[in-house]
């Protein structure tokens, strides 16, 4: 809950509900990735008399078309989730984590519009937002300088899967038999961030229907 335009440290519970109207799937078949309609509970809040406090993602924060060319091959990247469904219960906050890009950014992963991330991915971390922040400076590409003591944001993925080294569940002998399963290997697929703007079009269509 809100508290002027902080938050007060107090929680109301909210469901989201999971029927058509309120999911927005990714316009492509081939895109794991689907928008959930937040705005209905605002409303309610608001028309009970209920302030929430929550902050959303600006649409300049996704790179334009011609920015990614002059992202590094290796960037330094955070994302913002849950895995496993790990959170601060008390508080009410995810989990941040950071790695590095595993592609480069500027190139098409396999042809699509995707990239990898050398991060402890796992289950539950699907859509998490992947962010470049450079708090002290950066490496400005574009014009072939050093940016000293600016900062840098940009909401560059979403995390969607992550591979596995799949073995065969046999026994293992050792002190203690155990079997071998799949295990993750610290790598993890994302979508590149203008995906986004597809959904937000495809929402955009739905209300002028």
């Amino acid at each position: 809950m809100a508290e002027g335009d902080t938050p007060s440290g107090r929680f109301l519970p909210c469901t989201i509900a999971n029927r058509p109207e309120f999911v927005v799937h990714h316009p492509a078949a081939d895109v794991d990735l689907c928008a959930l309609i937040f705005g209905p509970i605002l409303n309610q809040a608001y028309e009970a008399g209920t302030s929430l406090f929550f902050r959303s993602i600006d649409p300049s924060l996704i790179p334009e078309p011609q920015d990614w060319e002059f992202f590094d091959a290796i960037e330094d990247v955070t994302m913002i989730g849950c895995p496993r469904g790990i959170s601060d219960e008390v508080n009410n906050l995810p989990i941040v984590r950071r790695g590095i890009t595993a592609s480069a950014l500027s190139k098409k992963y396999n042809g699509k519009e995707e990239f990898m991330v050398d991060m402890a991915c796992f289950p539950g971390s699907s859509g998490s937002p992947i962010f470049l922040y450079d708090r002290n400076g950066y490496f400005d590409r574009k014009q072939n300088s050093y940016m000293l003591g600016a900062s840098r944001l940009k909401l560059v993925g979403i995390l969607y899967s992550g591979p596995l080294v799949t073995n065969d569940g046999r026994l293992v002998l050792a002190q203690i038999p155990r079997v071998a399963v799949n295990s993750m290997m610290h790598l993890g697929n994302a979508l590149r961030s203008t995906a986004i703007l597809q959904i937000e079009s495809e929402i955009r269509r739905r209300l002028v229907a």
